[in-house]
């Protein structure tokens, strides 16, 4: 099996694949920062992918948000399906994001246990506060898709109003592109990915600081079970 340490090296992902994901990337980076970007926010989008009968998590385009900025230099990257908030959405499938605390004292303490319980040596004064992962099943409950969303603000994901307002967004693209699989662009394909073994590495996520999201219905696609748009000769 391929090792997680060599998933970290991107691989091309089809433009047009990137081309699909990101104004919905980008719709959803500008309701979090607003007109006017200040903070340092970045979202991106996952999807499961089958190399050489081996699932893994690929980051489909770059980071969106940077101060209002796109960094490009994620976009390919490859991860173990377990990989941190967004692995354990995609294992579970469910939301998950960074509870709340009533001060952050309190959140980097829980922070440095968790750091420490993951093995994470990082300096915690660089580290992210508010983190949020939102999966989009397929017919057959598998996801398909990971939102992955994080930011420097204190409790900024914490807020119900909030996380609700992205998740519904999320129902809006998987309503786009369940009409996109019935009925295509043309010299638009959905090359649709089979299902493989799993490729884990040593669980990331911090345990304690983050939560799941019962309270909103995790976005589901009808049609779609893999996210693998290229051009195509008619």
């Amino acid at each position: 099996m391929t090792s997680p340490k060599d998933l970290r090296n991107p691989e091309p992902v089809p433009p047009a694949s990137q081309l699909a994901a990101l104004p919905f990337v980008a719709a959803v980076e500008g309701y979090l920062s607003g007109p006017d970007p200040q903070m340092d926010l970045r979202v991106t989008l996952h999807r499961a992918m089958n190399r050489e009968g081996q699932e893994y998590l690929q980051q489909i385009c770059g980071y969106l948000g940077p101060k209002g900025k796109e960094d490009r230099s994620g976009s390919g990257r490859m991860f173990p399906v377990n990989f941190g908030i967004m692995g354990a959405a995609f294992e579970k499938g469910r939301i998950l994001r960074t509870r709340h605390y009533p001060t952050k004292d309190e959140l980097l303490k829980a922070l440095q246990r968790d750091m420490k319980t993951t093995g994470d040596t990082g300096d915690i004064t660089k580290k992210r506060l508010s983190w949020l992962a939102i999966p989009f099943l397929g017919p057959e409950e598998q996801p398909a898709l990971v939102l992955f969303a994080d930011t420097f603000e204190f409790d900024f994901f914490a807020d119900n109003d909030r996380t609700r307002a992205v998740v519904s967004m999320c129902w809006g693209f998987c309503r786009l592109i369940d009409a996109l699989e019935e009925d295509p662009f043309p010299n638009l394909r959905n090359f649709a990915f089979s299902a493989g073994e799993k490729v884990k590495g040593v669980s990331t996520v911090y345990p304690s600081i983050q939560e799941e999201v019962q309270m909103f219905p995790v976005p589901r696609f009808q049609r779609l079970r893999s996210f693998n748009y290229e051009a195509s000769v008619s």
